[in-house]
């Protein structure tokens, strides 16, 4: 019997070694993989600072667009309707000295047929032959009357030729210069079509980005989300773990063997068990009902839904963001027990410390934690260093308030 315990014994003793060992070796493992993660999430939040930076300026470019190529589509309304009522100027004018050109062609026509009546029915010799051959004084008078009207006749014929020549020569001049105004406004035309088309491919190119930004925008808030649901299950999940913990029976000691004790037994080195904390030993005896503040710093991000001022994504805040200098201490907010310190999708470095009575409060995007889970922390101690760990461009320290694992408003816990 004494064999088999001392065996026994053997058995825990090494199982004992190889679990230590075992858990060393995933400790590096796991410092390994953080190191890995923040590494490649600073290469993120670099890139995503940069892609944030050039989406601020995507709408108000698309504006800008949408704005010239809105002034360009009225340019060009207005210049067709310019063009068309130059057309008709053009029809009106070729109409109008078409009218001329047949007028005067008439009134050649009359001067033509009046020269070559006056050439067979004048006299050879002159006109002064026409009064002196009359038979009477009253013949040469009524000759001379038909003479001064056929003169004063021919006189305004050729007046009015001659003003309408001035009138046709003022029309053709009118017609060359819309001609030269419509070919002008026509390149013009041209130019802004050019303009406007060209406009709306930058706009539609910058739309898609928008869109593209837009979605990258709604994903990374329902990755939040799913962010922020997690660390709540998770509290739920370890404050479940430490009840089932704190109400186990504790085993009774095992009384000293007085008997001789197994010589290879005898020459090992008594294993000292590592000191753990009893479950709920720092949890204060009173309920807390008032927080300190974790660090001093402005809120960037009260708590609550928000609208993106760009993308108009909606995108809940479960805590409160507070923009402080890279390493700042970060403080326990109120008495409690490390309920956890690890590493959190989205929340990257956190620390959650458990104050009783269901009530909990969240650390996240630190630098570093300077606590291990299970150790018990007062008010004002410091349990990490101000980051930019996660998803987070910008140092600052994400604080939540947690009650039964879902998140409250911490400003109605702050002090």
């Amino acid at each position: 019997m004494k064999k088999i315990f001392a065996a026994f014994l053997s058995i825990l003793i090494l199982a004992s070694i190889a679990s230590s060992a075992n858990i060393d070796s995933q400790i590096k493992s796991e410092k390994r993989n953080q190191a890995d993660m923040q590494k490649k999430i600073k290469q993120y939040n670099e890139i995503a600072k940069k892609k944030s930076q050039e989406s601020k300026t995507l709408l108000s470019q698309l504006s800008r667009l949408r704005q010239n190529a809105n002034d360009s589509q009225v340019q060009m309304q207005n210049l067709e309707k310019e063009n068309s009522r130059l057309q008709s100027s053009v029809s009106e004018l070729n109409k109008r000295i078409k009218s001329l050109n047949e007028s005067m062609a008439a009134i050649s026509q009359t001067l033509r047929a009046r020269i070559t009546d006056m050439y067979k029915f004048m006299p050879e010799e002159n006109t002064l032959s026409l009064y002196l051959n009359s038979d009477s004084p009253h013949d040469a008078i009524n000759t001379a009357y038909i003479m001064r009207r056929f003169a004063a006749h021919d006189l305004a014929m050729f007046e009015d030729l001659r003003a309408k020549e001035q009138e046709l020569i003022k029309a053709r001049q009118q017609l060359e210069q819309n001609k030269s105004r419509i070919q002008t406004q026509t390149n013009e035309l041209k130019k802004k079509r050019d303009e406007f088309d060209s406009t709306i491919k930058k706009t539609d190119s910058l739309l898609r980005n928008v869109q593209s930004e837009q979605k990258k925008a709604e994903s990374a808030a329902k990755e939040l989300e799913a962010a922020q649901r997690a660390i709540g299950n998770k509290i739920t999940s370890l404050m479940n773990q430490k009840k089932k913990a704190a109400s186990k029976p504790k085993p009774a000691p095992t009384k000293k063997s007085t008997k001789t004790q197994d010589p290879v037994l005898a020459k090992r080195e008594p294993v000292q068990p590592k000191s753990v904390p009893a479950p709920g030993a720092g949890i204060p005896s009173q309920p807390v009902n008032s927080l300190a503040w974790p660090v001093n710093g402005t809120v960037t991000m009260q708590y609550g839904s928000r609208v993106h001022p760009t993308f108009k994504t909606k995108i809940f805040n479960s805590g409160i963001d507070i923009k402080a200098a890279p390493n700042t201490p970060v403080k326990a907010a109120g008495p409690g027990e490390v309920l956890y310190q690890g590493w959190l999708r989205g929340f990257g470095q956190v620390v959650i410390i458990d104050h009783g009575n269901d009530l909990s409060t969240v650390y996240a995007h630190l630098n570093g934690a300077s606590v291990r889970e299970g150790a018990a922390v007062k008010t004002g101690t410091v349990i990490g260093r101000v980051g930019n760990s996660g998803t987070d461009s910008e140092y600052a320290l994400h604080f939540e308030v947690r009650k039964k694992g879902s998140a409250q408003n911490p400003m109605n816990y702050l002090r």
